[in-house]
């Protein structure tokens, strides 16, 4: 969690997220809301709402025709599904039509703890919205499906494959990077993010974190805003937080 300040700016916060209902990552959660509180203006990646909205134009479905058992042929589906399934309790089957990203991210999900009701982005989404906050997405919806559009299916492809391949390897990263969270281990959790991206970090990191600081600043000079992006898009060279400097502002941890 972060304070910008300076540069003529209103007093806004930055905290860094993950998409999951694992108690881990609701250590801070109080302070989280404090922040919220001395706010005009919540800002997560995407307006929630918006995405509910949008959902009956499911970008998460393969083109029409294609399907997951296709695409990697008969018996290697049937192999990855029966690992999948003894593995993460999930059926590929129910799923045949879904991008392979999709695939990943669900079995991503079961790997950690289903501790809370919902992950800790909806958490604070609601809170905000329970406070009669201003929220603004800072980046839309439609923009998220259209990146997620622009990654190859045989990349997705792929990821799913490996992921199958070796669930033991894949668990363990996602419980070191749930870790790495709830210790505030930033950079070394960026550098995992940034080593799983080889290939899309412009398209998924670099771009983004540009058209995300921009907006940052716009909206911090006109109202105090706290922001909820993805943890993965703070840190680094090219991250929010180097660039909001670059801008001119202060980015202040905000201890434990």
């Amino acid at each position: 969690m972060w304070r910008i300040d300076g540069n003529g700016g209103r007093e806004s916060f930055i905290i860094g997220t993950m998409h999951v209902k694992d108690a881990k990552a609701f250590g801070r959660i109080n302070e989280m809301y404090g922040m919220i509180d001395g706010c005009a203006v919540f800002a997560p990646e995407f307006n929630l709402e918006e995405a509910e909205f949008n959902l009956t134009e499911n970008g998460m479905d393969l083109p029409e025709g294609m399907t997951l058992e296709q695409m990697l042929g008969e018996k290697k589906f049937k192999k990855i599904r029966k690992r999948i399934l003894k593995t993460f309790g999930l059926d590929i089957s129910f799923f045949n039509r879904s991008l392979p990203i999709m695939v990943t991210n669900l079995a991503t999900q079961k790997i950690l703890s289903d501790d809370m009701q919902s992950s800790l982005d909806e958490t604070l989404f609601l809170y905000a919205k329970n406070n009669d906050k201003i929220i603004i997405g800072v980046e839309t919806f439609r923009e998220q499906m259209d990146i997620l559009g622009q990654i190859p299916l045989d990349y997705q492809l792929k990821q799913l494959k490996e992921m199958a391949k070796g669930v033991k390897g894949f668990r363990k990263q996602i419980l070191k990077t749930a870790e790495l969270y709830e210790k505030g281990e930033i950079l070394k959790l960026y550098k995992g993010v940034k080593k799983n991206m080889a290939g899309l970090r412009k398209l998924m990191l670099y771009d983004r974190n540009i058209n995300m600081a921009d907006r940052m600043e716009k909206m911090i000079m006109e109202n105090p805003s706290c922001f909820a992006i993805g943890a993965g898009h703070l840190p680094g060279k090219k991250g929010v937080l180097k660039l909001l400097k670059d801008k001119g502002f202060t980015c202040s941890a905000m201890m434990k």
